[in-house]
């Protein structure tokens, strides 16, 4: 589904909550970071808690904050969750994240 306005395109995706297999949800997952990673995008979700939720995030290293918090040596690094996708929420500026199987609409403008 596409939508122009103001010379822009947008590209809308809808996955389907129930019907996909486990490697369809990792394809999808990989597709929305490597999107995240080349800019902003607008996830819609279900939060834990049964609201809606509309956010527009990125992991582009160009729009991330450039203060890192140290993190102490005693710290061990926490095995990744395939079933969740950390962000950078640009409109609280800050880290936020979401459950891949609650995303009801993926956005993002093609300038």
């Amino acid at each position: 589904m596409t939508n122009t306005s103001h010379s822009e395109l947008q590209i809308n995706l809808n996955p389907p909550n129930t019907e996909w297999t486990d490697a369809q949800w990792a394809e999808f997952r990989a597709w929305t970071v490597s999107h995240l990673k080349a800019g902003k995008i607008t996830v819609e979700f279900t939060k834990k808690d049964g609201s809606y939720r509309k956010m527009t995030c990125t992991l582009s290293a160009d729009l991330l904050p450039t203060k890192v918090d140290k993190i102490s040596e005693s710290t061990s690094p926490k095995k990744e969750n395939l079933d969740t996708i950390s962000v950078f929420d640009m409109e609280a500026q800050a880290w936020r994240s979401f459950i891949v199987k609650n995303v009801q609409n993926v956005s993002f403008d093609l300038t």
